[in-house]
């Protein structure tokens, strides 16, 4: 005998059917919200709903090594409440790590909205407050040396974040929304890359105070020249040089000062700003300027040149302070251009000069997107992804042989085939970090790329870096929260030993 047909309405009105159409409309409700702290309340929210909330307080999981962590919780916090110095410093010596245990691991934020394991959260607060507490702790319990000793080595083995900021133009907006919400938080890192409209925002963030900043300084900056200029203009070479070259020094005065140098620049924020340049000239290498590198250079020209694309915009001169303070030509002979053809996210060159092992990339490079997906917030990688990256390389590859073959065809050959190498250029990078927030194809409109904004389009931007920014802010917490401390505390110690000795003006592990 048939079993009788469910109806439509037991259907609907079953219990997992309801469930799931309410976690539907909070998630719908989180895509619509306008603050973090309404976004934080609908996804606590659901969170609670898909049992989520629960699975954040339980400790077990195969993903990490709860017992571990639980250990290390309980003996640091014993010290603590013991308040024993001695004993503490032992246990931290024992060993700060990131990854302790698989703790950094995306995928245990792939979970819940709201965050990760309550115990990694604790343990990772628990550190830094440990870390605290034998910064401030008196010498007659640890001497000063002890703690120099201490925290140069923990700041080393354990590395530190860097942000890395892509190109793309007039979605640069995107960038404004996801650094004011860092900026908001306390999670902005020290170290910081920008390339092509990325090096824009690295830029101010170079010469701007923290209070400045945390006034709301990239939620309210909007560029003034690009309305009275049309960037497309510019591109299509309606503009007489002259004139286009007069637009662009209007733009970068409202960016920054023509006569600040990378190492005045980190001498009043104490921030280490990176601008990418890619050479003019084929077979020539990339270049990463920053107060290490390149001290002596103007940050407003490195900005100009990782800013010039080739064949639209004459790629740049560089310039520097000289010993008498009067500028003057950097590598007379080369020229430069858009930082993000052959060094949108230097990872490599960061991790070389900082001791960086942990990045967080906002991307907003409209040839980029389509071709990329965050593969870190996933337990695998998708098939997908696989034939994706495959024929990258497939593309590549014959690009390749293309500029091969027109290399050899006279002058006019040879000029394709230098505009093809810096595609290939773009092939050949990684664009993905450890932490990446993804400007998506329905949060922009092409014309955009060129400053083309309807009324309330820029603040749409905005928003929407800040939206694709919240369900990262738990993980760029965990992760950046010890190595803010450690940096911090370093900084600390070097302006009190400013006066005992020579304390190197570059670097943190002076």
């Amino acid at each position: 005998m048939p079993l009788p047909a469910l109806s439509e309405t037991v259907i609907m009105n079953s219990p997992l059917i309801q469930q799931n159409s309410s976690e539907k409309q909070l998630e719908r409700a989180m895509a619509r919200a306008c603050s973090y702290a309404e976004w934080y309340e609908q996804a606590q929210q659901h969170d609670a709903q898909s049992g989520a909330a629960e699975w954040r307080e339980t400790l077990q999981s195969t993903l990490y090594d709860y017992a571990a962590i639980q250990s290390r919780h309980d003996r640091l916090q014993q010290c603590l409440a013991e308040k024993s110095s001695a004993e503490l410093l032992y246990a931290l010596n024992e060993g700060v790590h990131g990854n302790m245990g698989g703790m950094g691991r995306p995928h245990l934020y792939g979970r819940a909205k709201c965050g990760t394991k309550q115990l990694i959260e604790d343990y990772v607060a628990l550190i830094a407050a440990s870390l605290e507490y034998i910064h401030r702790c008196p010498e007659s319990e640890i001497s000063l040396e002890e703690k120099a000793d201490f925290f140069r080595r923990a700041s080393h083995c354990y590395g530190r974040s860097a942000l890395l900021l892509s190109g793309g133009a007039g979605l640069i907006y995107f960038h404004h929304g996801m650094v004011q919400e860092l900026i908001d938080h306390e999670l902005l890192p020290n170290v910081i890359s920008g390339a092509s409209a990325g090096s824009v925002i690295a830029a101010q963030l170079g010469i701007l105070t923290d209070a400045e900043l945390k006034a709301g300084h990239f939620a309210n900056k909007r560029y003034i020249e690009p309305t009275q200029t049309r960037m497309l203009d510019v591109f299509m070479g309606k503009l007489d040089p002259a004139d286009a070259k007069t637009s662009r020094e209007r733009l970068l005065d409202e960016i920054i000062p023509r006569d600040i140098t990378f190492q005045e620049a980190f001498e009043r924020t104490g921030r280490f700003i990176n601008i990418s340049i890619s050479p003019a000239e084929k077979h020539q290498n990339s270049r990463l300027m920053n107060a290490i590198t390149s001290p002596n250079v103007y940050i407003r020209a490195a900005a100009s040149a990782s800013s010039s694309i080739p064949g639209l915009i004459p790629a740049e001169r560089l310039y520097a302070k000289g010993f008498d303070g009067k500028p003057r030509p950097y590598l007379e002979g080369r020229r430069w251009v858009d930082g993000s053809l052959s060094g949108d996210l230097p990872a490599k060159r960061l991790a070389r000069l900082y001791g960086v092992n942990h990045f967080i990339v906002s991307m907003i490079n409209p040839l980029v997107i389509p071709f990329i997906e965050d593969v870190k917030a996933r337990r695998s990688s998708s098939l997908r992804t696989a034939f994706s990256v495959s024929s990258v390389r497939m593309v590549n590859d014959l690009l390749i042989k293309m500029e091969e073959v027109l290399d050899r065809r006279g002058s006019a050959g040879q000029r394709l085939a230098s505009q093809l190498a810096y595609l290939i250029s773009m092939l050949e990078q990684n664009y993905l970090g450890d932490i990446n927030v993804l400007l998506e194809k329905g949060d922009f409109k092409w014309r955009q790329t060129v400053f083309e904004f309807r009324e309330g389009e820029i603040e749409d931007l905005i928003l929407a870096g800040r939206r694709r920014t919240w369900p990262k802010l738990s993980m760029i917490r965990n992760a950046a929260l010890i190595s803010k401390t450690l940096d911090r505390i370093l900084g600390e110690r070097n302006q009190q030993d400013a006066g005992k000795c020579a304390v190197s003006k570059h670097h943190l592990y002076a």
